[in-house]
């Protein structure tokens, strides 16, 4: 990058990937780490870090820090930490992606069709928010969950091996079944208005048989355009990402994400304006940048400090660590542990 100097490069690496997987995978919580730091300062840190955990492998791994003594921790993340200021990670907890995706692609096409803007009125993000809060009262846990997982199991490009895709019918199925034995006001509204979407259903389905409808439930793109934007604001800089090897990031994903930063989302969307002066995406080996391993002991160490909040297990000091990391607009419905982990 010598003939760009001003150009800033942003280091990534994530922790809980299941790609659309959001709701059988084997995580609650998926971490998106990023790291700005230059290489000689991130080389003394890894070796300081490698020293300090005895880690054996070729690379350092989020799993050599966590089973470190708390000095470590403290030293990397605490007020004064080494990674402070170098790092932003986005926080997705999966089941509240999965309720906003409900709202995304079912009920806010049809009523984009019936001609009301959900989006720019803050309704869609009151559906949304009401059907997580609500739906597993309404619903039971069990009919809660087997809902979101037939959601997520029918919008998904593919279905993993050993399992069936949900289909149009079943789906819709289990929403008149839900609608009816909802025991919340609200929550019975929302399926009352998801149960005449089946036509943008379909519509979804027809789009991924014949392979023009992009993967709609991975929040790695996201997030990843999420903190490449947040770096250009904090840095002033145009921003290349430099990211860990990731297959599920392919050239048409990446193509869309520098189309998005240099052109903006198109207007029928009615979004937010969204571009920011994104320069390139360069996949990095983790053994040959000590970058990449800091954003991914970065990445693990804030997923399992999340998932523990999440669940009610995570230790205060814990929580201090990562509230410096996690970016504003991370995806998190449970309030009580947001009120936790957020940014201060």
């Amino acid at each position: 990058m010598t003939q760009q100097a001003a150009v800033a490069e942003i280091y990534f690496d994530e922790s809980g990937h299941d790609g659309e997987n959001l709701m059988a995978g084997k995580t609650l919580v998926f971490a998106h780490a990023s790291i700005h730091m230059d290489l000689e300062e991130a080389t003394d840190l890894v070796g300081y870090i490698r020293k300090l955990t005895q880690a054996q492998g070729p690379e350092l791994k989020a799993s050599d820090l966590m089973r470190s003594n708390e000095a470590l921790k403290e030293d990397l993340f605490g007020a004064e930490g080494k990674l402070v200021g170098h790092a932003q990670v986005y926080l997705v907890e999966k089941a509240n992606f999965a309720v906003g995706k409900i709202i995304d692609m079912l009920i806010e096409e049809e009523a984009h069709r019936r001609g009301y803007n959900i989006y720019g009125s803050g309704i869609a993000w009151q559906l949304a928010d009401d059907l997580y809060q609500y739906g597993s009262r309404a619903l039971t846990k069990e009919g809660w969950n087997d809902l979101l997982s037939s959601f997520t199991s029918l919008m998904r490009a593919k279905q993993r091996k050993g399992g069936d895709k949900e289909t149009v019918d079943g789906f819709f199925e289990k929403v008149d079944n839900y609608r009816y034995k909802s025991r919340r006001k609200n929550v019975t509204n929302i399926l009352e208005m998801l149960w005449i979407t089946r036509q943008h259903a379909d519509d979804f389905q027809a789009a991924l048989a014949e392979g023009v409808a992009t993967k709609a439930l991975d929040p790695l793109q996201m997030s990843l355009y999420a903190l490449a934007s947040s770096w250009n604001e904090r840095l002033q800089q145009p921003i290349m990402i430099m990211h860990d090897e990731q297959t599920a990031l392919t050239k048409s994903l990446v193509d869309t994400l520098l189309a998005v930063a240099k052109d903006g989302y198109p207007e029928s969307y009615n979004l937010p304006e969204a571009r920011f002066p994104l320069v390139g995406f360069e996949h990095v080996d983790s053994k040959s940048d000590p970058r990449i391993q800091l954003a991914d002991i970065t990445a693990g160490f804030t997923r399992q400090v999340a998932e523990a909040a999440l669940n009610g297990t995570a230790e205060d000091n814990r929580m201090e660590q990562i509230r410096s990391l996690v970016h504003i607009n991370s995806i998190w419905g449970h309030s009580k542990s947001w009120e936790q982990i957020h940014p201060r």
